[in-house]
């Protein structure tokens, strides 16, 4: 009984190890060019869209360029942390684990394909519409959500960040002060 179970095993394993490995390295190919780019271009174009609008309307010419350069940096630095805590390695191999389980790699491989005539809005939407992805992003960004404030603090470039908009703010208050004096 012992010999057969072990001979079922040996069969099994080899089997189980082929039909495994070829789908991880694509489903990794397939989170980085598709999914993580569809969110990382995401955030982007969230942190430029909120840059903007930190720009106040009655800005004095004269401070407008330090103001722009510290909202760009504001952004930046913005942008720069929203993806590396989306990016999160550990999040992201499991992620990769269940789009290897959802999608054969003939499937996986249709998605590169595709990734590269663009479009990668509809393609991120078409891979995460297998089961239980969706859910796991989700549940990830909740997660990020509930921390964020703890790690925005504690990220050195973000917080230089903000004091260099308020420094820009400030100069450009004065500015209007002395303005309005004048």
């Amino acid at each position: 009984m012992r010999r057969a179970l072990r001979v079922a095993l040996l069969m099994l394993l080899p089997a189980a190890a082929q039909a495994a490995a070829p789908s991880e390295p694509l489903a990794a190919q397939v989170n980085a060019q598709i999914v993580q780019r569809q969110v990382n271009e995401g955030v982007a174009a969230m942190a430029g869209a909120s840059g903007v609008g930190m720009m106040p309307s009655d800005l004095p010419a004269a401070c407008e360029p330090g103001m722009r350069s510290a909202v760009a940096g504001m952004s930046g630095a913005l942008v720069r942390f929203m993806q590396g805590a989306f990016n999160d390695p550990a999040y992201q191999r499991t992620f990769e684990q269940q789009l290897a389980q959802a999608y054969s790699p003939a499937q996986l491989q249709a998605f590169l394909d595709r990734a590269a005539a663009g479009d990668l809005s509809s393609l991120s939407t078409e891979v995460m519409s297998a089961p239980g992805l969706q859910a796991t992003q989700d549940a990830h960004l909740a997660r990020l959500t509930e921390q964020a404030d703890q790690a925005m603090e504690a990220d050195p470039s973000l917080q230089k960040a903000l004091v260099d908009v308020r420094a820009a703010q400030d100069r450009c208050d004065e500015m209007r002060m002395e303005a309005d004096e004048s």
